[in-house]
């Protein structure tokens, strides 16, 4: 299964190393240099250069067919497609009302899910040992009662923040097969959905 131990080294990051980057971004040396405000030149030959260094990420595919590459966020592997909310904020935890605190952070976006879900008819809440937003259940993929209904992981640099959540609104769940991955590194735990909560509240209300 896909998990921290079986990511492989050819799993290829989002990103390409920040230094290379840097490197190829750099003046030309043979640039002449004048009294002008300092300034970075990026030649057609540079963007090339980080064109090929992009080209040459490729993907490790999972068994299903997805592409798996490996980011610079907390958290464990995961699946990001069709029918996801996927939010990414870019805030600068240094300015108020913010806190220089990622975990305080973390808890705020759990509260933006767990406001949203609300108001759409659905009772998300957190768990003592694991991040995201949960529901309590009936589904037959998984013999827990609480899954996750959206996944957050965070990372920041100087406090200015990047990547989020990702709420399943109405995504194939087949993805986080069990056989082939452990959502977010968690064991005995389901993932669901808005549209797979709804579809159960309309069986309870037919059935009453």
């Amino acid at each position: 299964r896909l998990s921290r131990s079986s990511r492989g080294i050819g799993s290829a990051r989002l990103s390409v190393d920040r230094q290379i980057l840097l490197a190829a971004t750099l003046p030309n040396p043979s640039t002449t240099t004048t009294k002008q405000p300092p300034t970075t030149t990026t030649t057609e030959a540079d963007l090339h250069m980080v064109q090929n260094l992009s080209q040459m990420a490729v993907p490790v595919m999972a068994p299903n067919g997805c592409p798996i590459y490996r980011i610079e966020r907390g958290g464990e592997v995961t699946w990001h497609g069709p029918g996801q909310l996927v939010v990414y904020p870019l805030l600068d935890l240094t300015r108020s009302p913010y806190r220089q605190d990622l975990h305080w952070y973390l808890r705020q976006m759990e509260e933006v899910i767990i406001r949203t879900l609300h108001h759409f008819g659905i009772h998300g809440t957190r768990d003592e040992h694991d991040t995201g937003v949960w529901v309590k259940t009936c589904s037959s993929r998984s013999s827990s009662s609480h899954h996750k209904i959206a996944a957050v992981g965070v990372s920041s640099s100087r406090w200015i923040t990047t990547h989020g959540f990702a709420i399943n609104v109405c995504p194939n769940l087949d993805y986080f097969d069990t056989s082939m991955i452990l959502p977010c590194g968690i064991e005995g735990k389901g993932v669901t959905s808005i549209m797979e909560v709804w579809k159960e509240q309309e069986q309870e209300q037919e059935q009453q």
